[in-house]
């Protein structure tokens, strides 16, 4: 079904953005939309509407989560350039180049969706299909804005510049696209977001962890309005999710360190695991990569991530790391092979990965928490939450705001976000920072809160030491070089 989309539905808008995907529709735009022509068709083409590509080789290898390990070669030119902050330009599986095209034909097949329900939707109830594809919308265009602009800041998201906010299914080949502001932009998001919750229905799935659920799009929600800075709203949308029981769908660290390194990677991206809210399957060779790259996890930064000194009461922490000292990594991600010719034995190898889970809302709430002045709150979440990632599934002493204050005064130095933090506040946010490092390890989301955060980067290889400041322009990806000579400005370098 994606490669149905490529190709027919939306070539007009990979065309106008550059995606390399598409190149073949140079003289004109296919118009197969009027098969889309039943709830069954829709519903089949919003499998498309979410990305299928991935994010976290880059993401991780920008960020503090990687090092050099001096024993092995390079072996992977986007993991080297990612290391390093410099602009990569191929177009293969795990690049930015790669996630740029599946998020914008993502985009695309929502569209599609939206227009085709409005066509055929007279008289009959197709609102969860309204719903999913606005939301999906929201969610392509809300990644690609994380990595393609600088975070948003009340003070500048008027005048800073994001990315084209995609809204209808291109008829033309070369349509008129533009960058409109960061205000502009995340207003959209919104819109799309709060209109689209408002309609899912999760019984319309059969397949509800691979589909944004109430649930999924809610803590999507807190996420997004984490990067906004509001906070109110990452709590209402949080509280939504986790209901009057929170832990009872969080991960379970403890239990997962009973099993074997396959059971783990198969449970941890399982529909069957409480913790997802949202999973896809991926054209991506992470799943085989992410642990043997040059530039990733080494035993010092895995010191610094699970080591006992970054547990909140220095308690041992239940992750499990694995391999040698050069493909140390802890198994969430797993890979399989998926044909388009079963005769020559041709394919993709795709990684299964967990996009949004319960553990995440936690936590967003809890720093929402903190920037209200709610510690109380933030104590609360942060007891009910470690015992599920500490040995022994209990942590000693439990936490106290006095705990706290002593265990963290001084601390949270590295912290320069756009909005103002209290004394307690910054050395908090260090805790916070600390819990959130370890849960999201592999992931990509570290690269996340280093922008929300304002953080520096330091990497060191043999030939120096670099910093990424928080305003160095290479902190937002370089848009793909299609796009640019399609007429997209590019960004600063």
């Amino acid at each position: 079904m994606k490669k149905y989309i490529c190709n027919k539905t939306v070539a007009a808008l990979a065309l106008a953005l550059g995606l390399s995907g598409c190149n073949s529709f140079l003289d004109e735009v296919p118009d197969k939309r009027t098969e889309i022509n039943t709830p069954e068709k829709i519903q089949e083409l919003l499998t498309s509407a979410y990305p299928d590509g991935l994010y976290m080789l880059v993401a991780e290898s920008m960020s503090d989560n990687a090092d050099d390990k001096t024993t092995v070669t390079e072996n992977n030119t986007v993991n080297t350039d990612a290391y390093h902050w410099k602009d990569n330009t191929e177009v293969r599986q795990d690049t930015p180049t790669h996630y740029w095209n599946a998020a914008y034909t993502a985009i695309a097949a929502a569209n599609q969706a939206l227009e085709s329900v409005q066509e055929i939707g007279k008289g009959k109830n197709l609102n969860y299909l309204k719903g999913e594809a606005l939301v999906a919308r929201a969610y392509a265009h809300f990644m690609l804005v994380t990595f393609w602009a600088k975070p948003y800041n009340p003070a500048t998201a008027a005048t800073d510049v994001a990315l084209p906010y995609v809204k209808t299914p291109e008829k033309v080949v070369f349509a008129n696209y533009k960058r409109i502001s960061i205000k502009e932009y995340y207003d959209l998001i919104e819109q799309d977001l709060l209109e689209g919750i408002a309609l899912i229905d999760n019984s319309k799935y059969k397949q509800p962890k691979f589909h944004f659920t109430k649930e999924a799009a809610n803590g999507f929600a807190t996420r997004f309005y984490l990067a906004k800075g509001e906070w109110e709203k990452v709590i209402n949308h949080a509280n939504a999710v986790l209901g009057n029981d929170p832990a009872k769908n969080l991960r379970n660290v403890v239990a997962y360190a009973q099993l074997s390194y396959s059971q783990n990677k198969n449970l941890y991206v399982s529909s069957s695991e409480p913790a997802n809210l949202l999973i896809s399957g991926n054209i991506s060779d992470y799943s085989i990569r992410f642990g043997s790259v040059k530039y990733g996890l080494t035993i010092n930064v895995a010191r610094n991530i699970i080591g006992q000194r970054s547990h909140p009461t220095l308690n041992n922490w239940a992750y499990d790391i694995y391999g040698n000292t050069e493909n140390l990594n802890i198994p969430r991600f797993l890979q399989y092979f998926k044909y388009d010719n079963i005769s020559a034995g041709t394919g993709y190898r795709y990684t299964m990965a967990s996009l949004l889970s319960y553990d995440e809302v936690l936590l967003n709430r809890v720093e929402a928490n903190l920037m209200l002045g709610n510690t109380a709150e933030v104590i609360a979440d942060l007891n009910l939450y470690l015992p599920y990632k500490t040995q022994g599934g209990t942590i000693n002493p439990a936490l106290t705001e006095a705990i706290m204050n002593r265990r963290y005064a001084g601390v949270g130095t590295a912290f320069d976000p756009n909005y103002s933090l209290t004394t307690q506040q910054r050395e908090w946010l260090q805790c916070i920072a600390d819990v959130r490092r370890a849960e999201f390890l592999h992931l990509g989301l570290r690269w996340f809160d280093i922008k929300r955060w304002g953080m520096t980067v330091t990497h060191t290889d043999s030939k120096g030491t670099y910093e990424l400041k928080k305003d160095d322009p290479r902190r937002e990806w370089q848009i793909p070089e299609d796009a640019v000579k399609a007429g997209l400005p590019a960004n600063p370098r």
